[in-house]
């Protein structure tokens, strides 16, 4: 393989984990570090409207970290399996920064709002993505439809991606995004433009050593 080859392949291979990782960033919206301290009662309590999660973490009294919520307009395991006829919504993973042996539980408050379940049917529940099965399991959790908040607690610091089910709503796409389809489609567009390019640019030089054949 000449170095112009060589050149046109890793060019291509760039571009496909450019628009694999754009693809990722897309899908997310925004996130909330909050800091830790607990307080002489092994507690820690915090609201973080900006990303529609509440905590109240338990542990060893004095203890100090950190908790990360990212949220994420479509889902960031497209490969794991949900349950039959369930759809998901607002995917959040929260992602603790503490010693395990601080940690004892956390009781996690997810905030929704109408458009958020809009293609959803009631009741509602809080899925959580297993990595072991690549599957998403349905978590106990207590559902408050007139705050809209569905609270579910953690027992360990394995920063777990959650979601909000429920029944497909009927007309409903299955809770993939209109953003998650306009990113796969501006992808698709460039994977064609650059796979033209590229066999234009490889087909040059053998049509320049057939020119040069007929004329000898």
């Amino acid at each position: 393989m000449n170095s112009k080859k060589l050149g046109l392949v890793i060019l291509v291979t760039i571009l496909f984990t450019s628009i694999s990782v754009a693809m990722v960033a897309a899908q997310y919206t925004t996130q909330k570090t909050t800091d830790i301290t607990l307080d002489s009662h092994g507690v820690f309590l915090a609201s973080e409207s900006s990303v529609g999660v509440s905590y109240t973490i338990t542990g060893a009294a004095g203890a100090t970290g950190s908790v990360t919520a990212a949220v994420y307009d479509g889902n960031p395991q497209t490969t794991a399996s949900i349950p039959s006829g369930v759809s998901l919504t607002h995917f959040v993973v929260i992602t603790f920064n503490m010693s395990a042996s601080d940690f004892t539980s956390a009781k996690i408050v997810l905030t929704y709002s109408s458009s958020d379940v809009q293609n959803l049917n009631a009741p509602y529940s809080v899925y959580k993505y297993d990595s072991n099965s690549n599957s998403y399991i349905v978590l106990p959790s207590t559902v408050d439809t007139n705050a809209k908040t569905i609270t579910v607690t953690l027992s360990s610091l394995n920063d777990p991606l959650l979601a909000i089910g429920g029944s497909t709503a009927t007309g409903s796409s299955g809770g993939i995004s209109t953003l998650t389809w306009v990113v796969l489609a501006v992808a698709v567009i460039i994977i064609i433009i650059v796979a033209v390019f590229t066999v234009n640019v490889l087909r040059k030089p053998d049509e320049k050593k057939s020119l040069l054949g007929k004329t000898r």
